[in-house]
């Protein structure tokens, strides 16, 4: 899509007519050279994260809570992403039990990535979970069972108790003119 500009300059007694398309380019993401800072969020492949280290929240204000910062608990779409977020935290030596937007509150026994929807398909979950241990486990956890020589797998508990969260930002967008 682009659009047309046309200049006019009056220089006394010529008027100067110029006309230029302009081409609108949005990518997403940031280009690395660009020196801007995404605090609070960390940068971890494509993506940026928040983790909350200090202050626990059942599911639902951990929800809100990433809500207010734009963002939302974190999903996991791809094993690439899983795999870079288990490094990052094995390398920064974040060790504890955090929210993530897992849950099956929409449909008891299945799943889902609250917000997109999309089914929790990757298997990443501890062995034998999730269970709904008493009936009432229905938002997930990650760092589960954790090891030096495992992943933080996932795990489903009750949504009530109090945990540390992550939050995943929107990509950013860049947007770029080309002017001719």
């Amino acid at each position: 899509m682009f659009s047309k500009l046309t200049l006019f300059i009056f220089l006394g007694l010529f008027t100067q007519f110029w006309t230029y398309e302009i081409t609108p380019i949005i990518t997403e993401g940031a280009p690395d050279f660009f020196d801007i800072s995404t605090e609070p969020f960390v940068k971890i492949g494509e993506g940026y994260y928040y983790f909350e280290t200090n202050l626990t929240k059942n599911w639902f204000d951990a929800f809100e809570s990433c809500r207010r910062m734009d963002a939302q608990l974190i999903a996991f779409e791809t094993m690439k992403e899983w795999d870079l977020l288990n490094i990052y935290l094995r390398t920064a030596k974040i060790e504890d039990i955090y929210w993530t937007s897992g849950t099956d509150l929409a449909h008891h026994g299945i799943h889902d990535w609250f917000p997109t929807g999309q089914r929790l398909t990757l298997d990443i979950w501890m062995k034998g979970e999730p269970n709904n241990s008493g009936g009432n486990e229905h938002c997930d956890i990650l760092g589960y069972r954790r090891t030096e020589t495992n992943y933080n797998d996932l795990n489903d508990l009750e949504c009530e108790l109090e945990r540390l969260y992550i939050c995943e930002a929107p990509l950013p967008r860049t947007a770029s003119f080309v002017i001719w």
